[in-house]
């Protein structure tokens, strides 16, 4: 679940030795070679790493001849693609650096500038960002890499183009929106290749936008997740615009999204004892601390919910998310799902306050409940005292802005929101039990392969040892909110199913 790529280089340079020893900064002057070219040096150079790449030590001053080795080749095959426009020409490219931070996981990502000039004679300079899969071939199998892949180059391609075709309608705006990253290119070879599978997009930074600019790693303040929230609300709206006006359409492109969480033999990304092991840690603190504590915010009740939770949501916790990542007409939408901080890029005005959201990593799309995008964000990247006093304003502004950009198209009220939330919202907070671990670990990983041929105990110790006590009470938390919502009240789950389904037909 870890991805550093300063960790993991050695084995990126491994694959790309060859192309070091022979590669010399390019001039660009012709910029119409064939495609296939590149692609046969690299498969010859695969061919002759796999006989000696055992006995083999980096050099890390090479590792940024190596990114750039990589990223030259992209752009080579960009250009010959015409992801710059036909007829362009490479001026120069330079590498900026590598994304190291602990938020990268499953893929090795870079920064980089090209200067191109278009048909006309017109420089153009491009900051981009390229995202390559995971240089080993055991954890692109872990993180599911080609299927992350397809999904991304797929929403970038087809789907996007398809559901923001009917938001511009609904605004009487044919131009581009800038409610996504513009994206350049994307390939998905696998196979001996995959280690060259590449998605470019735009740097959003060129564009205003930049990581959140909130102190806590985790949490965000109330403003930056109000803007947050109207984005994924706009996001979760095209699905509606979309199916109203073209039902068909949007089903057959939905179709082809891949599954990246379930395995085809049914296994979820945890092993069901891993996930039970961080459930159980949590609830035993919520347990001790209730019996402990006179504070007002411990429930009285909060042991019985416990044993609710655990005897119909934990008896069998990998059927619970089968059901509740099934999508489940009309509400279904077609969700990010990975909508948090991380993957978020804000801009801001002149007075530093937040005022407009760009999602990007939208490799694990899927088509299901709209709590599955809310439950996680809200559950990762609020922090206890927000979720006490913001909880319901916060769902409201979410619901606002669905409303509003849907327009006359049917969508879901507060009720029927809350109810999906009731239903459905175990599919983040499982994730969460995880990530907040992750996400709070003070240490570097020092190995990303750490989590390949390891049993079902090590790896609960292993992902129960990150994050230490601070993360437990954090996971602990959010469990107690969700327990206090799902059992403190009674949802109307089928007057608001019924009730919706009225409205929209499928």
């Amino acid at each position: 679940m870890r991805n550093h790529c300063n960790s993991t280089l050695i084995l990126l340079f491994r694959k790309c030795r060859i192309v070091i020893r022979q590669y010399q900064p390019r001039r660009y002057a012709c910029q119409h070679a064939v495609r296939s070219v590149p692609f046969r040096l690299r498969e010859h150079e695969q061919d002759d790493a796999r006989h000696d790449v055992d006995d083999i030590e980096a050099d890390r001053l090479l590792w940024p001849n190596a990114m750039t080795a990589k990223a030259d080749l992209t752009i080579e095959d960009m250009t010959a693609a015409e992801a710059f426009g036909p007829d362009s020409r490479i001026a120069s490219f330079k590498l900026e650096g590598l994304h190291t931070e602990q938020d990268q996981f499953a893929s090795c990502v870079m920064y980089g500038v090209a200067a191109v000039d278009d048909r006309d004679g017109r420089r153009h300079n491009h900051r981009l960002v390229f995202k390559y899969k995971h240089p080993t071939p055991e954890m692109r199998a872990f993180y599911n890499n080609d299927n992350q892949f397809h999904n991304e180059v797929l929403f970038y391609e087809r789907i996007a183009p398809f559901l923001l075709s009917h938001h511009s309608r609904r605004h009487g705006d044919e131009s581009a929106t800038t409610m996504f990253c513009r994206y350049f290119y994307g390939r998905n070879n696998c196979g001996e290749l995959a280690s060259w599978d590449v998605i470019v997009l735009e740097n959003a930074t060129a564009n205003g936008y930049q990581k959140a600019m909130v102190d806590h790693q985790l949490s965000l303040d109330f403003e930056h997740l109000t803007v947050a929230l109207r984005t994924l609300a706009k996001f979760h709206g095209l699905s509606y615009r979309a199916k109203r006006d073209n039902l068909k359409k949007f089903k057959e492109i939905i179709s082809e999204v891949k599954e990246t969480q379930w395995s085809e033999s049914g296994e979820w990304i945890l092993h069901p004892s891993v996930l039970l092991n961080l459930y159980s840690v949590a609830l035993d603190w919520l347990k001790k601390r209730h019996a402990e504590s006179d504070d007002s915010n411990c429930d009285d009740n909060v042991v019985e919910w416990i044993r609710k939770f655990e005897s119909e949501l934990l008896a069998d916790p990998l059927q619970m998310l089968k059901r509740f990542t099934s999508p489940l007409e009309p509400l279904a939408v077609l969700c990010h799902g990975d909508f948090n901080r991380n993957n978020l890029m804000f801009r801001y005005d002149d007075s530093g306050r937040p005022v407009d959201v760009l999602p990007f990593d939208m490799a694990t799309i899927r088509y299901g409940s709209l709590a599955i995008d809310l439950s996680f964000f809200l559950y990762l990247n609020t922090d206890r005292q927000t979720r006490d006093d913001h909880w319901d304003e916060l769902l409201d502004v979410y619901c606002a802005a669905l409303a509003e950009e849907a327009g006359d198209v049917p969508v879901p009220n507060r009720n029927q929101i809350d109810a999906e939330m009731h239903e459905n919202g175990f599919v983040g907070l499982s994730h969460v039990t995880f990530f907040v671990r992750v996400m709070l670990e003070e240490n570097k990983f020092n190995n990303s392969d750490e989590f390949v041929d390891v049993d079902y105990s090590q790896l609960s110790d292993l992902m129960l040892s990150y994050g230490g006590d601070l993360a437990t009470e954090w996971v602990a938390d959010v469990i107690h909110h969700f327990l206090r919502r799902k059992y403190a009240r009674t949802p109307t789950v089928n007057a608001t199913t019924n009730k919706v389904s009225k409205l929209i037909e499928i």
